[in-house]
């Protein structure tokens, strides 16, 4: 039996991007949103080949919980077809919690006046290298509650037809139903480098976070 390239599945590795020890953030989780225990384990394309703006950019990432023993965990090696720079070096976390700020171009901030604004933006506003699980994302290009509702819809947003489409406007308010569950900034100390200078995004719905559906989160790489 032959099979046509149209039909052939294509397996491509996944970079290993984060682990998460819940039990090790628990305590700075003051709103009970993440389970007490367990790993959250987050991989994307190898390749860097996926955006997210398409829904069949779905198997381009993954993220995974695990709640069994860990005991029973083992390391496992990179698998042989790994292509080169998406193995990044291994880098520890300093966990601490702080209060999540919106970007730049959210509207809360038209209501500073010059003075305040101008405070704000030196003195306070953290633009650097930033790695958060939860809060507000820090975007580069845009808002990305309304993309992720759209596209895992079935909606395409690598242009505006997605956002045009009848269907977006009564998906929309569903954006609200979305948060980030976790950022990855591009850091030289482990290598990594997602676009120019990008940030990666994990989001997941509320009631997915809730209910502990993890394989349902969606994907968003920006830069600028």
């Amino acid at each position: 039996m032959f099979r046509s390239k149209k039909e052939e599945t294509v397996t491509k590795p996944l970079s290993f991007i984060a682990q998460i020890n819940l039990s090790q953030v628990t305590q700075f989780d003051t709103e009970n949103l993440l389970p007490n225990k367990g790993i959250l384990y987050f991989f994307y394309s190898a390749e860097q080949e996926a955006w997210g703006f398409d829904f069949h950019d779905r198997n381009k990432f993954q993220v995974l919980y695990f709640d069994g023993n860990t005991n029973d965990l083992i390391r496992a090696d990179y698998p042989k077809n790994m292509p080169e720079g998406s193995k990044f070096k291994a880098c520890s976390v300093s966990i601490q919690q702080e209060i999540s700020l919106p970007s730049y171009e959210h509207e809360v901030y038209n209501d500073f006046t010059e003075e305040e604004s101008d405070k704000f933006w030196e003195e306070i506003y953290n633009d650097e290298n930033i790695n958060k699980l939860l809060g507000y994302a820090d975007t580069i290009q845009n808002d990305m509650e309304l993309e992720c509702e759209l596209v895992t819809n079935g909606l395409y947003c690598g242009d505006p037809s997605g956002y045009n489409d009848p269907r977006a406007k009564a998906l929309a308010p569903n954006a609200a139903n979305w948060r980030l569950l976790l950022q990855i900034d591009s850091n030289e100390a482990n290598e990594m480098m997602w676009g120019d200078c990008g940030r990666l995004y994990f989001w997941i719905k509320k009631n997915d976070l809730a209910n502990k559906q993890f394989n349902n989160s969606w994907f968003i790489l920006q830069y600028s």
